[in-house]
């Protein structure tokens, strides 16, 4: 089974501290690739033969083990970033002193730690020690023992047998440097004023119940109808007509120039000027940057007028993390 893109879970411009550049090119690149990789291992080990050699086939579940891992890890961290000043239902606790935790946090693992002071140090201290190499530290509960403990990986198959993640920052170097340089230090403190804390509960609660984690796709909705980027890709390798437009605003195009090949940019604010210059025979796709609000509304309006619209999840930057192919300049203003 093929690995989809899971769409970023953070609005990047919420963040303290982490640039919007950073954290987008994190997704897009680091994270994209390790889908597009472990797709590639689980295309190779569906066509292996029954002569194929030990050796190989345990070559490819080694890689496979260690990109699963990478996938999950990456689609954990991006959403428990917090976006303190987030509205809406993905909203965080509001925004902690840097040093402080919610009191709800502090009761949900006092079993493991004495104080939330401790678990704080013991964090901080695991990740500073993967300074300037690369690794992950989380906060898991152990099915098994029924308590939360602190985790370090130096890589992404290292995992604690029956535990589930509820809490994960992500100490590569990649994952900091842009913004740090080599001040892994500041990168902590910065994340841990990042925590998205209603997400981090909303785990432990699941974990608790030995129930799966939330859905934590911030573009899924039921309301309006929408398209992951790999039917996107099917759909334009299809060549069934289909219109795509770019609905990003004006200021965020004015700052990322480029645009997924073949769309078309329209001012979501002028939808009634453009969307006569739409064919109502052929359908129509909305993106906008990352799948949060824009895309879905345009998409409502376009729908409102009779048009067969749908919404991309994850927006353009789900589409670029999936590999799809971009244009450097919009074909139309």
């Amino acid at each position: 089974m093929l690995q989809e893109i899971v769409p970023i879970g953070v609005r990047p411009s919420t963040l303290s501290g982490l640039s919007e550049h950073m954290i987008v090119g994190h997704y897009e690149t680091h994270y994209g690739n390790a889908v597009q990789a472990l797709n590639e291992v689980r295309r190779e080990l569906a066509a292996l033969d029954a002569a194929a050699s030990p050796s190989r086939l345990g070559r490819l579940k080694g890689e496979e083990l260690s990109l699963t891992g990478s996938v999950a890890l990456h689609e954990l961290y991006f959403a428990n970033l917090g976006g303190f000043r987030r509205a809406g239902p993905n909203s965080g606790l509001g925004r902690p002193d840097w040093h402080e935790v919610p009191e709800e946090f502090a009761q949900e693992i006092a079993a493991g730690f004495a104080t939330t002071a401790q678990w704080r140090r013991e964090f901080t201290a695991m990740a500073q020690s993967l300074a300037g190499g690369s690794g992950w530290v989380a906060l898991t509960w152990s099915r098994r023992h029924k308590r939360f403990s602190s985790q370090i990986a130096t890589d992404h198959a290292q995992a604690a047998i029956d535990a589930t993640p509820v809490l994960v920052l992500d100490m590569y170097e990649h994952a900091y440097v842009q913004d740090f340089g080599a001040n892994a230090a500041a990168y902590i403190d910065t994340f841990i004023r990042n925590i998205n804390w209603e997400i981090v509960l909303k785990r432990i609660k699941a974990a608790r119940n030995d129930q799966p984690l939330p859905n934590e796709d911030p573009s899924f909705t039921t309301n309006v109808p929408s398209l992951t980027v790999e039917v996107l890709a099917k759909e334009i390798a299809n060549r069934n007509g289909l219109q795509i437009v770019d609905a990003r605003q004006r200021d965020h195009m004015l700052r990322h120039p480029d645009l997924m090949a073949g769309a078309t940019w329209r001012d979501p604010d002028q939808i009634e000027t453009w969307s006569a210059e739409l064919s109502a025979d052929q359908p129509v796709a909305v993106y906008c940057a990352y799948g949060f609000d824009v895309g879905r509304n345009v998409t409502k309006s376009l729908i409102e007028r009779g048009f067969d619209a749908r919404f991309i999840r994850g927006g353009v930057s789900a589409w670029y993390a999936a590999g799809g192919a971009r244009a450097l300049k919009p074909t139309a203003s």
